[in-house]
C-alpha cells in the first residue's frame, strides 16, 4: 500500500541566503517560507502530462494526455471515460482515475479486475505520483510528468521511448541495431572478439494462456531484472520483441558468452517467478555465436546465433547451444 505523505517535499537548494545577517532569524524564515509558497504556487498551476509508453498491441505509443489543476482523468475500456481503450480487453470498464488537487496528483484504482500499479507496486487507495513515475493500468503503461518545463520533459520521455522497450525499460531493437553496428565496426577495426547471445523464454505462450497476459508481462520484467544482475556495464541487453532477447558481449569469445548464458539460464530457473500468490516456473534457451570467419556482418552473426538457439530448443529447451563454424 502506498501512503500519501502529509506534506510535499520542497527543495530550497537554490535559495541564496548569503546576504542575511546572523541575527535576522525572522528574515530567514520569511525568505524560506516565501520561496516555498512560490514553488507551491508554481506546482499548483502546472499541468500534468501522461504519456503512453507500452501498449499490448503497440498502439498509441507516445500519445500524450494533459491533466490541468482541478481536473480528473478516468481510464478504462468504456467509451464514456476520459482515456478510452476498448481494444485492451484486460482493462476494466472504469479502471483507474487520476486527480489533480493543487500541487499533488494522485492515482486511484476503481475496483478493477487486474489492478493498478505505480512503479511496479500494486496500489490500494490514493497513490501520490511524482514526476517521472511509471504507472500501469492492466497491460497499458504510462509515464507521468509534472514539471515546470514540461515540454522539455516530454521530449526527453519521447527520446527514451524510441530507444527503450516500454515494458521492460531495456534497449529496444532500434537502439540495439545502432549499438550492434558500432560494436561490430570497433571489433573488426581492432581485431577484438565480439559474441552474441540470443535468449528465448521457453513455452512463454503457455504462461500467457495459463495465467494471463499480465502475468506474462510480469515474467518478462522479472526476467530482465535477473539478467541485468549478471551483465557487465559494457554488455548490451535488448528486447527484440515478444519473449526474444539479445545480449551483445564485446571483448568476449564464444566460451565466455556461453558461461554468461548458463548463468542467465540458472538465474531464471531458480527461484520461480512469484506472481501474486502463484509460483511460475520459467526456463529459457540460449544460442551463442562469435564474430569471425564467415560471420562478418550483423545479419550473419544473428543468423548463426539463431541456428544455435533452434538447436537448444530442439534438444529439449532449458539449455545453451554454441554455434560451431563447421
Amino acid at each position: 500500500m502506498i501512503v500519501e505523505p502529509k506534506d510535499p517535499d520542497v527543495s530550497t537548494d537554490s535559495i541564496d541566503l548569503s546576504g542575511l545577517e546572523e541575527s535576522g532569524q525572522t528574515q530567514t524564515c520569511d525568505t524560506l517560507e516565501g520561496a516555498e509558497r512560490l514553488l507551491r504556487v508554481d506546482r499548483e498551476e502546472a499541468e500534468a502530462n501522461i504519456i503512453v509508453i507500452a501498449h499490448p498491441d503497440g498502439k498509441r505509443l507516445g500519445s500524450r494526455f494533459r491533466l490541468r489543476p482541478g481536473e480528473q482523468m478516468t481510464f478504462g475500456r468504456s467509451i464514456d471515460v476520459d482515456v478510452s481503450m476498448p481494444e485492451v480487453l484486460s482493462l476494466s470498464r472504469r479502471h483507474a482515475r487520476l486527480r489533480h488537487r493543487g500541487p499533488r496528483v494522485s492515482l486511484r484504482d476503481l475496483g478493477s479486475t487486474n489492478g493498478t500499479y505505480v512503479n511496479g507496486n500494486l496500489i490500494v487507495g490514493d497513490a501520490p505520483l511524482e514526476s517521472g513515475d511509471r504507472f500501469q493500468v492492466a497491460s497499458v503503461h504510462f509515464k507521468f510528468l509534472h514539471e515546470m518545463d514540461v515540454e522539455h520533459a516530454y521530449y526527453e520521455a519521447i527520446h527514451h521511448l524510441v530507444t527503450r522497450d516500454g515494458l521492460t525499460d531495456i534497449f529496444n531493437k532500434r537502439k540495439y541495431d545502432e549499438e550492434f553496428a558500432r560494436e561490430l565496426a570497433r571489433a573488426q577495426r581492432h581485431k577484438r572478439p565480439l559474441s552474441l547471445v540470443l535468449v528465448d523464454i521457453d513455452n512463454f505462450k503457455e504462461v500467457n494462456d495459463t495465467y494471463g497476459h499480465l502475468c506474462g508481462d510480469f515474467v518478462l520484467k522479472e526476467f530482465t531484472n535477473r539478467v541485468q544482475d549478471k551483465l557487465r556495464p559494457e554488455q548490451i541487453f535488448a528486447r527484440l520483441g515478444g519473449d526474444e532477447f539479445v545480449i551483445l558481449a564485446p571483448e568476449t569469445q564464444a566460451g565466455g558468452a556461453s558461461i554468461l548464458a548458463e548463468k542467465i539460464s540458472a538465474a531464471l530457473a531458480e527461484p520461480p517467478v512469484r506472481y501474486t500468490d502463484i509460483d511460475v516456473r520459467v526456463t529459457c534457451s540460449c544460442g551463442v555465436a562469435e564474430l569471425g570467419g564467415d560471420l562478418n556482418s550483423p545479419t550473419l552473426l544473428y543468423e548463426a546465433a539463431d541456428r544455435a538457439l533452434y538447436a537448444a530448443k530442439a534438444a529439449g529447451r532449458n539449455r545453451v547451444s554454441v554455434h560451431s563454424p563447421s
